[in-house]
């Protein structure tokens, strides 16, 4: 597909002006930027409050301000330096930079993580806390990067669950990963630090919460099936690990481990965990993110808890970002007879066609499978990724696209006393393009190529004058990309 002149916006704009208020634009449909319009420059963000002042491994830095930089612009990064005195009372020093957590497209509000360490100490293991300032960089798509003044902190770090296993088992992935696929066998791991070392009378003990929606399990006696003491289908189930040595407790698909099992109130037995895999994604949607949640408490009662979370695809999904670009523009149809207004008074009249139109959603492919040779073997058909592309492009794919079901067309005008009106409808052929991405059980991705779904927009018009027909003043037709 060619590039599109800066010229080519403006007469979609204009072209597209008065119905996009209708459902055939579809979830996520967006104009081009009126080139009328300045141009976007990046503004410097300030930054007024950053709290709490203390954190756990896996809790989020809450920063507030105003002017940081939308998401659709580019990148806000946190960045933070100072010193780390731990609890053996060493002093490190600490200069810090990561990627911003968003919250939508709100420009007042980010967050920053402490995870998967105790970031501020070289080896990511030591309580204690952080003096000094943080701050905010707006690192703009055009190259451009603003910094917020500093804002003074101290954080303290508090009992904390590391994570030091999050991973498919028998891989060869890092250690703790954040993204794998559906039905992939997994292991966690996860370490206390800053509670009472256990002994055999004072156990540590470890409480994994996981959804059964989201996870295929299986104890020594069975699976899925909630009858007697068998795990449920739906909601939480809780698996308790009592440790008497040392500080770590895993859970993992094909573990020799025998825990406790707890659904709600009910305390199932102690059973050995046979099988710890991801579900598959739902048939509505690409993907669903799943948060294992653990727990631990001494013997004093003094507790840590941790979310572990981890983003869940299939093979391969669909990254749409909601644009519309015009292939083809049609030439205006003539829809209606020529309506007079006789009367003293200009005449109200209201869209009707004489023949409906309609086109089909179709998808058509730039894909390369071979391009993902070296992160996971991909199949040679698109249609076999089991990508849910309507829900990708919000949007049914295979369906009718008719103008006698556009609300689009749903509009109204006046005829002045002695003139005619006539409706046209113009027919514009619309492509919406996701990038279909590959990933493996351990997170790596790969651009696969395009997917393009071939959509339809009707574009009415009343159009009146002194004699009939008027003639349409809808843009001329034209071929815009193949």
């Amino acid at each position: 597909m060619q590039s599109l002149p800066r010229s080519f916006w403006l007469i979609a704009t204009l072209a597209l002006a008065g119905c996009l208020g209708g459902d055939d634009f579809g979830p996520g449909g967006q104009r081009p930027e009126d080139p009328g319009k300045e141009p976007w420059q990046n503004v410097t963000p300030s930054l007024t409050v950053a709290s709490p002042g203390e954190l756990s491994v896996g809790q989020n830095l809450v920063l507030l301000g105003k002017d940081f930089i939308p998401t659709e612009r580019g990148q806000a990064l946190v960045v933070l330096k100072g010193t780390y005195f731990d609890d053996a009372g060493k002093a490190s020093p600490v200069d810090l930079e990561g990627k911003a957590i968003r919250e939508g497209k709100r420009t007042d509000k980010l967050a920053w993580r402490l995870w998967p360490s105790i970031l501020f100490h070289p080896n990511g293991d030591r309580l204690g806390y952080f003096v000094g300032d943080v701050r905010v960089v707006n690192q703009a798509n055009d190259g451009s990067q603003l910094v917020s003044d500093p804002l003074p902190v101290k954080i303290t770090v508090g009992p904390s669950l590391l994570p030091r296993l999050v991973r498919p088992t028998n891989s060869g992935c890092q250690s703790v990963v954040s993204q794998t696929i559906e039905e992939t066998p997994f292991a966690f791991a996860v370490e206390a630090i800053g509670l009472r070392a256990p002994t055999q009378d004072n156990p540590l003990t470890f409480y994994w919460t996981f959804l059964a929606e989201q996870w295929h399990v299986a104890m020594t006696y069975g699976t899925g099936d909630p009858v007697g003491a068998n795990l449920p289908k739906t909601g939480a189930f809780q698996l308790e690990d009592v440790v008497t040595s040392g500080r770590v407790s895993t859970v993992q698909d094909g573990g020799n481990r025998n825990f406790l099992l707890k659904v709600g109130s009910d305390l199932l037995g102690d059973s050995r965990l046979k099988e710890l895999r991801t579900a598959k994604v739902p048939a509505e949607g690409n993907s669903y993110f799943a948060n294992v949640n653990v727990a631990v408490v001494d013997a004093s009662g003094k507790s840590a808890r941790l979310a572990v979370p981890l983003d869940v695809s299939r093979l391969a999904d669909l990254h749409y970002d909601g644009g519309v670009r015009i292939a083809e523009r049609f030439p205006a149809t003539q829809v209606s007879d020529c309506i007079p207004s006789t009367g003293s008074l200009p005449a109200q009249v209201g869209y009707s066609e004489d023949k409906a139109e309609s086109h089909v959603r179709s998808m058509g492919f730039n894909y390369n499978a071979s391009a993902g040779i070296s992160v996971a073997p991909f199949p040679q058909n698109p249609w076999a990724l089991g990508i849910n592309f309507s829900v990708g492009f919000g949007a049914e794919v295979g369906a009718t696209v008719s103008s006698s079901k556009s609300k689009g067309l749903n509009i109204s005008g006046q005829i002045m006393p002695g003139n005619y009106g006539v409706f046209y409808r113009q027919t514009t052929k619309r492509y919406r393009i996701g990038k279909i991405i590959g990933r493996n059980k351990c997170g790596q991705t790969v651009d696969l190529g395009e997917a393009i779904l071939t959509d339809w927009l009707f574009t009415p018009e009343l159009a009146t004058g002194p004699k009939c027909t008027p003639a349409s003043r809808l843009p001329k037709a034209e071929k815009f990309l193949d």
